[in-house]
């Protein structure tokens, strides 16, 4: 898999974050500076954003009404941060506005633990919904 040069290598923590799998998706690896990624949406009343930080990485879940919908996670790494994706917890499709809280909420993590940059490789649909949010593209990702 070929991927565009970086000044980190952020290819470990992605595999971290997706369980050992060093596979990534064909797309685009996106990148942004932590602090300027968008804020989200704001949610109603019945949803609730929670962190936990693990041995390995953090996690960042969206709930309704105590159910959890959406989670992401992000690795830290010195001195930058990788994102894996968003990810529904039932397995339906992630709504994109629950998308974009929960990346704001891993950003605001990344930031946080002091990274200067946060990585996401992403498939190639939703570099259009990260760009949005504040992300911009790095280059692309081939196999």
């Amino acid at each position: 898999m070929s991927a565009p040069d970086t000044t980190h290598d952020w290819r470990p923590l992605w595999a971290r974050l997706n369980e050992g799998e060093e596979t990534l998706p064909v797309g685009v690896l996106m990148t942004a500076p932590p602090g300027e990624v968008n804020s989200a949406p704001p949610l109603e009343s019945e949803f609730g954003v929670f962190e936990a930080p693990l041995e390995d990485y953090d996690v960042v879940e969206l709930t309704r009404f105590d159910r959890p919908m959406a989670r992401g996670r992000v690795a830290f790494g010195d001195g930058f941060a990788v994102v894996g994706p968003v990810r529904a917890v039932d397995g339906d499709a992630v709504a994109p506005d629950h998308e974009a809280v929960v990346l704001a909420r891993l950003a605001e993590e990344a930031f946080v633990e002091g990274a200067d940059v946060v990585y996401a490789p992403v498939d190639a649909g939703a570099a259009d919904r990260y760009e949005a949010v504040g992300w911009t593209r790095a280059g692309e990702l081939a196999p």
